[in-house]
């Protein structure tokens, strides 16, 4: 790989330069990386314990030859990439966590405002589907009993009974939005006698 000068950094394509990095160079008498070209015409450079953008068109540099002063640039950009990258993800975490905190108490104003009666259930679960919220789902339990009687015509009290045990169900068909896993039912107390 061929030492970077400025001549290079102000001659060369970015597609080509980039090739060429990262580079130890030397910035008046610091070591610096150049770790990225940023724009055309613009280079990120670790530098004096910052990562900063400079325009190629105006900064000098010198390539470092020693070895060891090479490595030693190098290492320490690396680590400076290390602790920003660290910085990044946590602040990243960070943001992603007060977002989701802002969504949940967005669909909880919106479900309250709901069912104070502001909002009707049509216009609450458009919003939430409108903003990809988890919809609003409430389900209430209702418990009955329903006692009643039929006639069983030429029928017998043992096949009676047994019919109404196997058959005999509430039929929820007309009722508005029952979850049919749901329902539970149980049939006793069944008293065949003649008519």
């Amino acid at each position: 790989m061929s030492d970077l000068t400025t001549e290079m950094l102000r001659t060369m394509e970015p597609q080509d330069l980039a090739a060429l990095l990262p580079a130890p160079v030397q910035i008046g008498d610091s070591n610096a990386v150049v770790l990225r070209v940023a724009d055309p015409d613009w280079i990120e450079v670790y530098f004096a314990g910052r990562i900063m953008a400079y325009g190629t068109k105006v900064l000098e540099i010198q390539p470092i030859t020693d070895p060891v002063v090479r490595e030693a640039a190098l290492r320490e950009a690396v680590e400076a990439l290390s602790i920003c990258r660290r910085i990044a993800i946590e602040a990243h975490a960070e943001q992603r966590q007060a977002h989701a905190t802002k969504l949940n108490a967005i669909r909880d104003y919106a479900i309250e405002v709901h069912e104070n009666g502001s909002i009707c259930r049509d216009g609450l679960d458009s919003f939430l589907s409108t903003f990809e919220l988890e919809p609003y789902a409430t389900s209430v339990k209702v418990s009955y009993m329903i006692s009643g009687s039929y006639e069983v015509d030429h029928g017998d009290k043992a096949a009676a009974e047994e019919d109404a045990l196997k058959y005999l169900q509430p039929d929820l068909s007309g009722l508005d939005d029952v979850d049919g896993e749901t329902s539970t039912y149980e049939v006793s107390d069944i008293d065949v006698s003649d008519v």
